[in-house]
C-alpha cells in the first residue's frame, strides 16, 4: 500500500513527533494531510504546507468524529507526556482520549489505526535487549501506566471489533525539535545543571526522530504490521555519559559532575517538596532520576524483521544533524 492521495490525520501534529510526521507525509508522501489540533495558531506552520487543520482535541467526541469522518489512516500521536501531571488529568488525555479516538476510528471504518505507543510501557524493567515478547506492565509511574493502558484499549479494539492497528513503541527520540532529549538538554548543559548519576554509566536508548518518522511510514503501508507491537529503537544504548558529553562538545564543556544515585534521588525528593511548598516546578524529581538511573535497552529486531526497516541515522550522525539545526535556530551560537 502507498500513501498517494490518502486522507491522513494526525493527533499530536504541532508536536514533536506529530509534527515531523504530518510535514513528511505531506511533502513527500503524497498524503493528504490533516490535523486535530487544540490550538489553530500554533497548527499554522502546517496549515501553510496545506495540511487541513481540524479544531478540536481528543478528549472532545464530537471533535473527534469530524475529524475522522473521510479519513483513511489515523495516526494517534497526541498524549500528556509529563510525569508529573495529575493522574486523572494523565488519564483523561492518555486513556480516555485514546478510546475516543478508537470508537470513532471504528464507526467510520478507517483502514489502519496507528498509535504511538511507547517502550515506557515495559515499566522500566531492567534487562538487556528487551523485545515485545515481554508483557506490559504497571509500574506506578503515572505516564508509563497510562501508555500501557491506552495500548491495551487499542488491542482490545483489533481483537473485538477488527479494527486493524499497529502500536509502535519509540524509545527515546531526540533530534532536531525535541524538546525533553535536545532543546532541555542543550539549555542545561549551557546553565551548567548536568549531574550524572553513578558516573553517567546508565542508558540512553536512542530514537532518531527521522529514523522513526521512517518506521511510522512503514506502520501505514506493510500489511504484516497489522496486529503488531513494534519496539522502535535505534539499536545500540547510548552511556548517559556519552549522550552528555556529545552536546557538551557543541558548547565547549568538557566533563560533567557525577552523583552515586541513592544522593541523587534523596536530592530529586527534596526539591519535589520545596516545590510543593513554593509552587515553582522543579526540573529534577525522582522520575527524572529514576532515567538516569535506568539500565536496560530495547530490541528493534521485530521491527526490522516486519517493516523491512533500518535505523539510517546513528548516533554519531544523529548528533552533528541536531547540532547543525540548534545552530541555524540559534540556540548555540
Amino acid at each position: 500500500m502507498t500513501l498517494h492521495d490518502k486522507t491522513i490525520l494526525i493527533t499530536g501534529a504541532t508536536g514533536f513527533i506529530g509534527g515531523h510526521l504530518a510535514r513528511r507525509l505531506q511533502t513527500q508522501e503524497g498524503a493528504q494531510v490533516r490535523a486535530l489540533a487544540r490550538s489553530p495558531h500554533k497548527a499554522a506552520p502546517l496549515a501553510e504546507l496545506g495540511v487541513e487543520i481540524i479544531p478540536g482535541d481528543i478528549t472532545d467526541p464530537d471533535a473527534v468524529r469530524r475529524a475522522v469522518r473521510g479519513a483513511d489512516i489515523i495516526y494517534h500521536a497526541a498524549a500528556w507526556a509529563d510525569e508529573q501531571g495529575d493522574r486523572d488529568a494523565v488519564w483523561a488525555v492518555n486513556v480516555g482520549g485514546t478510546q475516543t479516538m478508537l470508537d470513532a476510528a471504528i464507526a467510520e471504518g478507517v483502514e489502519r489505526f496507528i498509535h504511538l505507543s511507547s517502550c515506557a510501557v515495559y515499566g522500566s524493567m531492567q534487562q538487556m535487549d528487551i523485545d515485545e515478547s515481554a508483557p506490559p506492565r504497571m509500574s506506578g509511574r503515572v505516564y508509563h501506566d497510562s501508555k500501557v493502558a491506552a495500548e491495551a484499549l487499542v488491542f482490545d479494539a483489533h481483537r473485538q471489533h477488527g479494527l486493524p492497528v499497529v502500536a509502535p513503541r519509540p524509545a527515546q527520540v531526540y533530534g532536531p525539535g525535541s524538546p525533553q532529549f535536545t532543546i532541555r538538554v542543550i539549555e542545561m548543559v549551557k546553565a551548567g545543571k548536568i549531574i550524572l548519576v553513578d558516573g553517567g554509566k546508565h542508558y540512553f536508548k536512542p530514537a532518531y526522530i527521522d529514523n522513526l518518522t521512517d518506521a511510522l511510514v512503514l506502520c501505514a503501508t506493510v500489511d504484516a504490521a497489522v496486529g503488531e507491537a513494534l519496539n522502535i529503537s535505534d539499536g545500540q544504548p547510548v552511556p548517559w555519559k556519552d549522550f552528555f558529553e556529545a552536546y557538551g562538545r557543541m558548547v565547549g564543556v568538557e566533563g560533567f559532575p557525577s552523583v552515586p544515585y541513592p544522593a541523587a534521588y534523596v536530592y530529586a525528593f527534596s526539591k519535589e517538596l520545596m516545590s510543593r511548598i513554593t509552587g515553582k516546578r522543579s526540573s529534577i524529581n525522582r522520575e527524572v532520576v529514576k532515567t538516569f538511573h535506568s539500565h536496560n535497552s530495547f530490541s528493534n529486531a521485530k521491527a526490522r524483521r516486519i517493516l523491512g526497516w533500518e535505523p539510517a541515522v546513528d548516533f554519531a550522525e544523529g548528533m552533528r544533524r541536531t547540532e547543525v539545526w540548534l545552530r541555524a535556530q540559534g540556540l548555540i551560537d
